[in-house]
């Protein structure tokens, strides 16, 4: 597995939506993270040094699909577009273009890797998966999550709560420890709770080391109470916190 050759190919492939704008290539910036935390998550599971390459190239390959939804569409939010996992799978899998093995010549991988990229974005992994793809699209939504809480605590928030709190089942999702639903968001407020649940789908002990020693969702929690003069959603706030934090000591 030539990751090298894997890496020159996305850059490739990518260099024409690098003149879409900032915000494709902050989406790059993004993969190469991801496909680097992807490598320390596999290492930390002890595997080999071929399973660590592959993990590495599940990281890379994970959000193709962004720079052509971003293309067509002009927005990131698959609700208003269309599922990123699942176009980027269609793209690699189309046969006249042979996609996906410019990225690795083999094909003993792909049902791995295109299930990785597939499941990295969903609410949930459906059963059904083999034992090595499910340990693939783990590695790779770990080291997503992880990406996109650490985006949160260095980029301001600019999104106003206009004096709104958590909605009732997004509170109750949040102390229930588990990932919010979209259908349950009514507004600005629930908004901010996608990263807050991420933590509740994490799988790996190396991903919780992370979470915890870089402080990520305080970080994150203090940038929202410092952008709200609401007393009531900073009190939410404040037990999440309380929660997100205990959830994280139990698991190291």
């Amino acid at each position: 597995m030539d990751l090298e050759k894997a890496k020159l190919e996305f850059i490739e492939y990518t260099d024409k939506y690098r003149r879409l704008g900032k915000e494709c290539i902050r989406k790059i910036n993004h993969t190469f993270r991801v496909m680097d935390l992807c490598g320390e998550i596999a290492e930390s599971l002890n595997l080999s040094d071929e399973e660590i390459k592959l993990a590495k190239l599940c990281g890379l390959l994970h959000d193709l699909g962004r720079f052509e939804q971003w293309k067509r569409y002009k927005t990131f939010n698959d609700m208003d577009s269309i599922d990123h996992g699942d176009l980027a799978v269609t793209l690699l899998k189309e046969k006249e273009s042979k996609f996906l093995r410019k990225f690795i010549s083999t094909n003993k991988y792909d049902s791995i890797i295109l299930n990785s990229i597939k499941y990295h974005n969903k609410y949930s992994i459906d059963e059904g998966l083999s034992e090595k793809e499910e340990l693939y699209a783990k590695i790779v939504r770990d080291a997503d999550k992880i990406d996109i809480i650490y985006l949160y605590t260095i980029e301001e928030i600019t999104r106003d709560t206009n004096n709104q709190k958590f909605s009732k089942n997004i509170f109750s999702d949040l102390l229930r420890n588990v990932e919010v639903a979209r259908i349950d968001k009514k507004n600005k407020a629930d908004d901010l709770s996608t990263s807050l649940g991420f933590v509740f789908d994490i799988n790996f002990k190396y991903s919780f080391h992370i979470l915890k020693e870089q402080d990520y969702y305080n970080k994150e929690i203090d940038i929202y109470e410092d952008n709200t003069n609401n007393e009531e959603f900073i009190k939410q706030l404040e037990v999440v916190r309380k929660e997100i934090n205990k959830y994280i000591k139990e698991r190291l």
